[in-house]
């Protein structure tokens, strides 16, 4: 009598574990299928995102392997991005693409704040701009009014010279950087149309 009782204990509860095991499956397959609050709202692959101002005229074009968009905050994250800015000054004349920005990643806020993160390169693609090229490991880009700012060393090549410091700010749309902290400043004077002079100068 105590073995049948013994036998009929077990399977009851054989089958309650099993029952058990089976709800935290169903929950966990449930918890799986819900969104969760930091968690992208939208992904996508090889992207081309064309962002307009209130005119009309194009901000920037943004080439990406990858970007997530964060519905909670409003920010999206680019993936080898290669961001394209115009000339904000000539939106009711025909728009010229004047700086190309690439980096490893970069984060894009709902206001318009650009973070760029790893190999950061920016390369002016007007011919004429006294700001041709800036190099560094993080950088801000204001994509409203071209403002840029660094903390990370940075390296600059303008016409006839190549500077380097540990802090940058500057405009990208008015082509000026200012470096601060331990600044040094390589200047190329033309002597001739064969010869070529070159001074450092150290802050």
């Amino acid at each position: 009598m105590n073995i049948r009782w013994t036998v009929i204990l077990a399977i009851i509860t054989l089958v309650l574990l099993g029952w058990f095991y089976s709800l935290n499956q169903t929950d966990s397959e449930l918890a799986e299928l819900i969104k969760q609050e930091e968690s992208p709202e939208y992904v996508g692959n090889k992207m081309n995102t064309v962002i307009y101002s209130p005119t009309g005229a194009k901000q920037y074009v943004a080439l990406s392997d990858k970007v997530e968009y964060y519905e909670y905050d409003g920010h999206t994250d680019f993936y080898i991005p290669i961001v394209y800015l115009f000339d904000i000054q000539n939106e009711k004349t025909q728009q010229t693409e004047s700086w190309k920005l690439s980096a490893d990643k970069a984060t894009l806020t709902k206001d318009n704040m650009l973070y760029l993160d790893g190999n950061v390169l920016g390369e002016s693609l007007l011919p004429q701009s006294k700001l041709q090229r800036f190099e560094t490991e993080s950088a801000v880009v204001n994509l409203t009014t071209q403002d840029i700012s660094s903390d990370k060393q940075v390296k600059i090549n303008g016409l006839n010279f190549t500077s380097t410091g540990l802090k940058l700010t500057g405009n990208l749309q008015q082509q000026v950087a200012t470096l601060k902290e331990q600044v040094k400043t390589h200047y190329e004077i033309s002597k001739t149309n064969d010869e070529t002079d070159e001074t450092q100068n150290e802050q």
